[in-house]
């Protein structure tokens, strides 16, 4: 059974906003293991780790076709700073 992510932040949940927010929203919950990710919460907040990081991107590369570096998640570790960065400095895959 997955964590609740009130189990480990008292942020109030904000809904992640657009399909980036929303896809990397999943991919973080999934990976995570928790049952939601919102557009304020803190990859650190909610347990994240550095392998954790690099899995984030590499399914953001493979389901997305966008290039992210986990540096920029350590860097952006709230979820729509981290959709934002992705948005100005990702590559397309097959760039």
């Amino acid at each position: 059974m997955r964590e609740t992510r009130e189990s480990f932040t008292d942020v109030s949940f904000e809904e992640p906003r657009g399909s980036l927010e929303k896809a990397i929203a999943d991919i973080q919950a999934e990976i995570l293991d928790i049952d939601r990710v919102g557009r304020s919460d803190s990859f650190y907040d909610l347990g994240g780790t550095s392998l954790q990081a690099m899995r984030i991107c590499a399914r953001l590369e493979r389901d997305l076709g966008v290039r992210a570096l986990p540096v920029w998640l350590f860097d952006a570790d709230i979820l729509s700073d981290f959709a934002e960065r992705v948005t100005a400095e990702g590559q397309t895959a097959d760039a």
